[in-house]
């Protein structure tokens, strides 16, 4: 059988080069996949850079923001903190180079389905070794991973994630959630060597991968990461069909948690408290308890929000060109050290790069069955994964591939019932 390359293929193969070191752990300390990865992100550039009409060539306006946020940040990245400030914020730009690759593909997204399955099959391998020790070795693990040591290189060497797979679970469930209630869609998505009788296979990996991401997030003892888990299962059930009875109920669910907030936290927390007694939950549980109860932040609550306003201050006192400095930030939110080191216009930017997506879907999924709620609960979680926590490159994949494949495949389905309906075959 004779192998036809095209440059859309080596640019996928680039695209799976740099997501196998986002993705598998035991990558994550080798510094020739640090290499190999930033010699196909230059490979796939100068690809797209070729193309008559490539988007290097004819930027769309993500892409000409993505521009000026790169090189910006580049330069006084390079000025204020020289080349080490620079290789420190490659998670970042990896990151965002994942948005180059949907941007370029916006209009034939589902050439990237390779790269989609590609990205299940690593996660599930990932969240199933990591979850494995969790249950059989060491609870505390993923919490152990938090700071890089020996220790951390030796776990990760196994296999095993850390809080990159946490968040980056919480941030594929809305999507996953969407495909294993609405299995159709996953046949838009799958390989065409899965046929039938096979064709339930990307089936089944979906599922698998939807319940033991949940059961991963549940044992991770970030305690931010399960509210998140919550907040974005809630979102895309309770939103499945947009009604107007449902509206109204959220609504209403909405402002009763908004007056009784401290009071419903405080039930909650004190419900919950008998059943963490031996995690790490447990002096979150604390720590949350004491501060609702006495009115200020207090244990590891305060920590984290002395740095969230660390940031926000110094982002007041230099709204427009921010600080620049990375010593000065709290370093526990990305979009808030943002704002706080570039000023308001990057910092706006930056959350424009990272949410376009989730809105556009928003108006073009409006009347398609569990299309707001996959939406909405994706930009919730973008938002409560960076605004509370620092980025990481695999973030990238999910945010600008995995979403629009899903959204893609969302909106085909809705118009295949839509011309199904009218009797108008189809195209």
């Amino acid at each position: 059988m004779k192998l036809a390359f095209t440059s859309n293929s080596l640019q996928n193969l680039c695209v799976l080069v740099v997501c196998t070191w986002a993705l598998i752990p035991q990558l994550a300390y080798s510094n020739l996949a640090r290499m190999l990865s930033v010699v196909a992100v230059g490979v796939w550039l100068i690809i797209e850079l070729a193309r008559p009409r490539g988007i290097i060539r004819r930027p769309t306006l993500p892409i000409l923001i993505l521009l000026f946020f790169v090189f910006y940040t580049l330069i006084l990245e390079f000025m204020t903190h020289g080349a080490d400030g620079v290789v420190s914020r490659i998670q970042l730009y990896i990151m965002l180079f994942f948005l180059l690759v949907q941007q370029a593909n916006r209009n034939d997204i589902t050439s990237l389905r390779s790269v989609f399955w590609f990205v299940i099959v690593a996660t599930t391998v990932a969240v199933t070794t990591t979850y494995l020790y969790l249950y059989t070795v060491d609870a505390r693990v993923m919490r152990t991973l938090v700071r890089s040591t020996e220790a951390t290189q030796d776990l990760t060497d196994k296999g095993i994630g850390g809080y990159s797979l946490a968040y980056g679970a919480i941030l594929m469930l809305p999507g996953l959630i969407v495909l294993s209630l609405r299995p159709s869609l996953v046949g838009r998505l799958a390989p065409s060597a899965f046929s039938w009788p096979f064709s339930i296979v990307p089936k089944l990996l979906i599922w698998y991968l939807t319940g033991v991401s949940i059961l991963l997030v549940l044992s991770s003892q970030f305690a931010i990461a399960v509210i998140a888990l919550i907040v974005c299962m809630l979102i895309v059930l309770l939103l499945w069909k947009l009604t107007g009875a449902r509206v109204f109920l959220v609504t209403i669910f909405g402002f009763i948690i908004l007056f009784f907030m401290d009071a419903l936290l405080i039930n909650f927390f004190l419900f919950l408290a008998p059943f963490v007694e031996d995690s790490n939950y447990a002096l979150k549980v604390n720590d949350l308890l004491v501060s609702l109860r006495g009115g200020a932040a207090a244990g590891t609550v305060n920590d984290r929000l002395d740095r969230y306003v660390r940031s926000f201050i110094l982002f007041l006192d230099n709204p427009v060109t921010g600080a620049l400095y990375y010593t000065d930030v709290g370093k526990h939110s990305t979009i808030l050290d943002t704002f706080a080191r570039w000023g308001g216009v990057l910092g706006a930017m930056f959350v424009y790069l990272i949410s376009f997506q989730q809105i556009r879907a928003l108006n073009q999924l409006l009347f398609v069955r569990g299309g707001v709620g996959m939406a909405l609960a994706a930009f919730v979680a973008v938002m409560m994964v960076f605004g509370l926590n620092n980025v990481f490159m695999s973030a990238g994949v999910v945010v600008y591939i995995i979403y629009p494949l899903v959204f893609n495949a969302m909106a085909q389905s809705q118009l295949r019932e839509s011309e199904a309906q009218s009797g108008v075959p189809c195209a």
